[in-house]
Formats: C-alpha cells, structure tokens, sequence
C-alpha cells in the first residue's frame, strides 16, 4: 500500500517529492545507492532469485531463504559499479532487480506502485507468469541498448511505446518525470494498466498555481479516480499547508525534509483492509497466505508475513539541477522476526547532468 505525494510547482523546485514504500519486511532489499541495475546474477553467479522458503516447523512464519553471504554480495555489487547513473533501492525478491522509485544522473525520476481492489476489464489478463513491473521503471531511468527508451528521456514518448503491453503485467501505476534543464518545463507522464491500459500526459502540474500548490498524491488505485482513498486526499492537503508555513517562515531545505516526512508520518493501528486506504504510514500487520489481515489478539505463532512501510523517501530537485535524496528507514524485522522500528538513514546530493 504505497504512497507518494509531490508537486511541480513550489518556487524554486523542479519537483518536490514524498514516497512511503510498503512492502513484505522479510523482502530482500538492498538500501538507496548509486547503481546500473546488476542483476542478481551478476553478484552470485545465479540467475535465481531470493524467494520465501516453507514455512518454518517452529513458528510457522513464511521465511526467505536469505543467505547472508549472498546478500553482502549482492550490495557490494550494488555499491560498486563504475560510472553508476541511477539512484535507488534495489527488489532482490526477484532476478531482475527492479526497483520502486529512483532518479537518474541526468535528472528522470520514476515511481511504481501497484494496484489493488481495481480488477482489470474483461480481455485484460497478464500474462503468465507476468513479467517484473519493475523492468518499466528500470528502462526508463537507465534505458539499455536494447530497450524502445528514449535516451533523451522523452516522458511521453516512453509512455506510448509501453502502452501496448500494458495489459501484459499485473495492476501497477507507473509515473515519470523528466526534468532536465533543456526542457521548457518539466515533462510528466502516468501510465496505468487498471481497469485497462491508460496514460496521462501531466505537463500541466508544473504550471498549477493556487492555495493547493500542484500537490498530487498516489497510492494503490488508478490516478484517474473520482473518489480519492482517504489518505491520498489528506495527504495532498497536509502537504499544501506545510509548504505555505515552510515558504512563510524563509525555512531551509533540511526544514524542508522534515517537513515532507512529516507529511508521510501519520498512522493509525490497522486492523481491516479498509484501516488501510487511511493509513499514510503502514504499522506492522501480519498476513495470511490468503493475503488477509491476521488480528493482532491472534496467536504470536499464527502462520503470517508481516508487512508495513519498510522505508520513507523525500527528493528534491532545485531549479538549478541539484538533487538532495534522503532515504530513511521506517520498520524492519529484528533477530528474532518481529517488526522493530527502523532508525537508518541514506542521504545524497549531487548536481544532476544538465548538459
């Protein structure tokens, strides 16, 4: 249940920019960093990849065979790859090593998130087994030479050459940025594939003036919506009125980031499907196979994963190209496989390539 709030149009910003990631806390995952999108195979000589085991004869728990020496691999590799033009965590549930939200060198900025409680309209079926959401988000930021990309990070054409192989993935929302100096304005794109194959053309968000600032928000259900999930709507406000106070009282950029997570912060314990479409910040929940809410009253040794939001990021990207990305951790799993709050941090900033 992710969810991601920005704008276009705060003075001084090309895009302004907060992200929650929830995801499985036992999910293979390799934190922020500078990278080429390896693939897993190219740090453990495997194409395979990291996948829950059976469940333990212990507890019960759906564990992942996460061999810790293959994991170091992995980051090392991840961490060390000459000339890396992308910015990002990394999925290592999969082979392809896609990911959820990055920014290259030479200023695109793309965001997936997938799609639930909006089934596809009849015809619309992927395939099976559906290829990585992740590989549209990673062709995009770092286009390979094989790829129908654009290099020069034409937002729209992308989307178009896409479009026709929408249908083929599971439900996901896919927004991209391209914010290069070159251009008149920041171009933007939304392409979804739920309840069937669409795209928006969102160059207008960077000319939105008004008491709501351009402030958009995106979560687990189709743009397009009329009626917003509770969240989405209280976040695109929450994040209005903290840039008006911030602009208003000549606050600086780490004020700025604090800021902007206090707009992802807010939660409420989750105890149905329907705590979650109000909840910004996802507390620990633990899951059936069947993908049902296990109670909290429930047995400590009930069959479950537990799920929540793992990390929190804030981008911004100034008018002069520099980009300040701050990771943070939100909730992890400890020692002992129950969830503890995370207190890492990731911070970058870089000039982005504006030649």
């Amino acid at each position: 249940m992710c969810v991601t709030f920005f704008t276009l149009a705060q003075p001084g910003f090309k895009l302004i920019l907060a992200f929650n990631r929830d995801e499985f806390l036992d999910r293979p995952t390799l934190p922020a960093d500078w990278h080429n999108f390896a693939p897993l195979s190219a740090a453990n000589g495997s194409t395979t990849p990291l996948t829950p085991t059976s469940p333990s004869s212990e507890n019960g728990t759906l564990l992942y065979n996460t061999d810790k020496p293959l994991l170091q691999a992995a980051l090392e590799k991840h961490m060390d790859q000459g000339g890396a033009r992308v910015l990002s965590g990394l999925d290592r549930g999969k082979a392809e090593g896609g990911t959820w939200l990055g920014i290259s060198k030479d200023l695109k900025v793309g965001l997936l998130t997938n799609i639930v409680r909006y089934p596809a309209e009849d015809g619309i079926k992927p395939l099976s087994p559906p290829p990585s959401r992740g590989k549209l988000l990673r062709e995009f930021l770092l286009p390979s030479s094989s790829s129908q990309a654009p290099s020069s990070g034409d937002v729209q054409s992308y989307i178009s050459s896409q479009l026709p192989t929408a249908g083929n993935y599971e439900g996901f929302n896919l927004l991209l940025f391209s914010l290069s100096p070159s251009l008149p304005s920041p171009a933007v794109g939304y392409l979804t594939n739920r309840p069937k194959p669409a795209s928006l053309n969102l160059d207008h968000l960077s000319r939105t003036t008004g008491e709501d600032r351009g402030c958009t928000g995106l979560s687990n259900g189709p743009l397009a919506t009329v009626d917003k999930w509770p969240k989405v709507e209280s976040g695109e406000g929450r994040m209005a009125q903290t840039l008006k106070e911030w602009q208003e009282k000549e606050e600086g950029v780490d004020a700025l980031v604090e800021r902007m997570y206090g707009v992802l912060s807010p939660t409420i314990p989750v105890h149905s499907d329907d705590d979650l479409l109000h909840t910004t910040t996802v507390q620990p929940v633990k899951l059936s196979p069947q993908m049902t809410i296990i109670p909290s009253s429930a047995s400590s040794s009930s069959r479950g994963r537990w799920k929540g939001t793992r990390t929190a990021t804030v981008i911004l990207v100034h008018d002069n190209g520099k980009v300040v990305y701050v990771e943070r951790d939100i909730w992890e799993l400890g020692e002992n496989g129950d969830p503890q709050k995370g207190n890492g941090e990731r911070r970058f900033e870089f000039g982005g390539d504006v030649e």
